[in-house]
């Protein structure tokens, strides 16, 4: 029996620590989870040791159990109070961070659109100054026009130059959103099986504590079967 006390023991401590690796959404909650499961570790490890020497019909064997069982539904009712903040918090993180993706996308469309348009100016104004070379040979009074056109087509192409070098760097920024987004979503998808695996925990250690009061009461039928029928009447 104190061989399965150590590893169910185990098992719960992990599940402990494993959400405030993940999240701390509220302290108080984490701090009242792990004395609520302190509490019923320091109760469940000394049971055995508390009730070895006593009768089977000794009502103060029962009582320590239900004292056990108690414990042990007070730190898994904090933990999945715990448990429920954390998620609650993992969605709304994830939620955050898919939204300032879309916003990041939705920019850099914008931006896309603009560098393609100062793109295609800066092609224009390239073939524009490619007739206008031709017109200066024949008419040398349009130099004038075709170095306003040269100083027209260098502030086009550093502003879509510009735009390039922004468009690359949004482009890091959208990258490291979406790998925040799917790590959120990890963080959620781990919370919320850990508390599918509390919901599975809570129903064991409910049916280990009332499978020990049971076998008590059998034992005490057993070996005081009269003063089990007297107590019944």
């Amino acid at each position: 029996m104190r061989k399965l006390i150590v590893i169910l023991l185990a098992g719960f401590a992990w599940n402990l620590k494993a959400p405030a690796q993940e999240a701390n959404p509220a302290p108080g909650l984490a701090e009242r989870a792990a004395k609520a499961a302190a509490q019923w570790e320091t109760l469940a490890t000394g049971l055995d040791a508390k009730i070895q020497r006593m009768l089977p019909c000794d009502p103060r064997l029962t009582a320590a159990i239900e004292e056990v069982s108690r414990a042990s539904q007070a730190r898994l009712a904090a933990m999945n109070q715990y448990l429920q903040a954390a998620a609650a918090r993992a969605r709304q993180d994830t939620e955050t961070a898919r939204l300032a993706l879309a916003a990041e996308q939705a920019s850099a469309r914008d931006l896309e659109t603009d560098r393609a348009e100062a793109e295609q100016e800066r092609i224009a104004i390239e073939a524009q100054l490619s007739d206008l070379s031709d017109s200066v040979k024949r008419r040398p009074e349009l130099e004038e026009a075709r170095a306003k056109l040269h100083s027209i087509r260098d502030r086009v192409a550093a502003r879509a130059a510009d735009l390039q070098s922004l468009a690359e760097k949004r482009s890091l920024l959208a990258a490291a959103l979406s790998d925040l987004v799917e790590a959120r979503q990890a963080r959620q998808r781990a919370l919320e099986a850990q508390l599918n695996a509390l919901a599975l925990e809570t129903s064991r250690w409910g049916d280990y504590y009332a499978a020990r009061l049971a076998r008590a009461r059998v034992e005490c039928e057993i070996t005081n079967p009269a003063g089990t029928s007297r107590r019944k009447r």
